[in-house]
């Protein structure tokens, strides 16, 4: 064979066993099988959360009590609110990510996953601090009674002191995705959840660790998600490199000025969660709390799978925007549309199908709660028509570095309709103003996110010619 030859041969098997970059994966042509394909191991990934997080509930119910689990449950707004800024600056800067690698700007996505990953420590211990510091007045605020505010302490004490490890797993998750490596994320979340199993099981079961022992189970998965995130971006000939310690002002202002809308739904959803119970406990009493919170679990999978795939797709909206694919933009629009369409109706269809043998799964047949969410569940149900929609028109902006707009939708739909769907379908419709509140809300959420959709067409150029506005990352 000759030196041309053998030289020829080198370089193709050289490309055959090269492996694919971020460039490579995200700036492939999608189809609606491909890009649901790229989206499916982040599906998987929001349901293992999910799991883990009911499992998590459970395990502490089982092992410490049902005080302990109201406590748990009782302080959710503060961890809520605590996590909304960690979750804004990784969605804003899976964003930023994303538009860079489009650009084919290496070295500066790399500058911003390095800003994520820095910011994200920082901002953690500095929220984290806070909150420790004004814990028991704010666990007074939210109502925990005496019985159960030692057991909230504990546990909360400890998380708080993990809120950095909590902010870049949050980060890592976004991030595996936009590099175009959901797969790697969904294992990396596996592994953290099953920590977070054996560690409840063992701190709070042989140990006896009581809710300290819970909560470090929990932070102790944090630690195992940051670990593989750090494993995977710092290694020599990762798709795009982790520098320590970077903090480029630029990329973090973008981040934290496009995950917007990502903070505003988890905030929102503190306050409408207590003025939802008060309206239900004025209207049809604790059964009405627990029918209501259980037709709420039983949609909560569909819910999962819907932010899995608007996680995924933002992503590559971002890259097509960044690179200036313009005909490929409206594709990934346009199988978007079309998966959305018939992941409502599959999941519509579904839930009214399979209604009672899942809510029988959180409560007896033969019992008042069962009676009235089984009546009222295929209203309910309407919701998940125009979840996946509305979801996904927040994260279209949000690819864009449009945290305006993206911080409007969410705010209409997680807090505007929805508070006023509470307020005021009861007066008018009675106890069945409860339930249409959350598929009205979304009713309204979809006329807007229609008429954004329409509206800024040309302006980002997803009706594939050119863009009008180019935001720079």
């Amino acid at each position: 064979m000759s030196t041309v030859d053998k030289a020829a041969l080198e370089g193709a098997e050289n490309v055959k066993s090269a492996k694919p970059t971020s460039q490579d994966i995200l700036g492939r042509r999608f189809s609606i099988a491909g890009q649901l394909r790229f989206a499916f191991p982040r599906m998987l990934m929001s349901l293992f959360i999910m799991s883990y997080a009911v499992a998590d509930g459970a395990l502490i119910s089982r092992y410490l009590g049902a005080d302990a689990l109201a406590a748990l449950n009782l302080a959710w707004p503060l961890q809520g609110i605590v996590s909304a800024f960690g979750i804004m600056l990784s969605a804003g800067g899976g964003s930023v990510l994303a538009r860079r690698l489009g650009k084919n700007a290496h070295a500066a996505a790399e500058s911003a996953l390095s800003t994520v990953f820095l910011g994200e420590l920082l901002l953690g211990a500095v929220l984290g601090l806070l909150a420790l510091l004004v814990l028991e007045p704010i666990l007074t605020f939210l109502g925990i009674g005496p019985k159960e505010m030692a057991l909230a302490i504990d546990y909360q004490q400890t998380a708080l002191i993990g809120t950095p490890l909590l902010f870049v797993s949050l980060a890592s998750q976004t991030l595996f995705t936009a590099t175009g490596f959901p797969k790697i994320g969904l294992a990396a979340s596996i592994a953290s959840g099953l920590t977070n199993v054996v560690l409840d099981i063992l701190f709070m079961g042989p140990l006896q660790m009581g809710m300290r022992g819970a909560a470090l189970a929990t932070v102790i998965s944090w630690a195992v998600a940051m670990a593989a995130a750090i494993l995977f971006f710092a290694r020599k000939g990762a798709p795009v490199q982790l520098h320590f310690p970077v903090l480029e002002l630029k990329a973090f202002k973008h981040a934290v000025t496009s995950g917007t809308a990502e903070m505003v739904s988890y905030l929102s959803h503190s306050v409408t969660l207590f003025l939802f119970n008060s309206a239900l406990l004025a209207h049809l009493g604790l059964n009405g709390v627990a029918a209501l919170t259980i037709a709420g679990y039983s949609t909560y999978v569909f819910n999962s799978v819907f932010y899995g795939f608007c996680e995924a797709s933002a992503p590559i909206v971002g890259f097509k925007y960044g690179a200036r694919d313009w005909p490929e933009l409206a594709r990934v629009f346009k199988n978007s549309l079309l998966i959305m369409a018939g992941f409502g109706v599959v999941a519509y269809t579904s839930a009214v199908l399979f209604a009672e043998p899942v809510l029988a799964f959180f409560v007896d047949r033969d019992t008042a709660v069962f009676t009235l969410v089984r009546e009222n569940f295929s209203i309910y149900a309407l919701s998940l028509l125009l979840l996946c929609p509305n979801m996904f028109t927040a994260y279209f902006f949000t690819a864009f570095g449009d945290g305006k707009r993206a911080g409007i939708l969410s705010f209409c739909r997680t807090f505007l309709f929805l508070v006023l769907a509470i307020e005021i379908l009861p007066e008018v419709l009675g106890d069945l103003g409860l339930w249409l509140a959350v598929p009205t809300a979304e009713l309204l959420a979809f006329c807007v996110c229609v008429v954004f959709i329409l509206k800024n067409r040309r302006r980002y150029g997803y009706d594939g010619k050119a863009a009008l506005r180019i935001n720079e990352a």
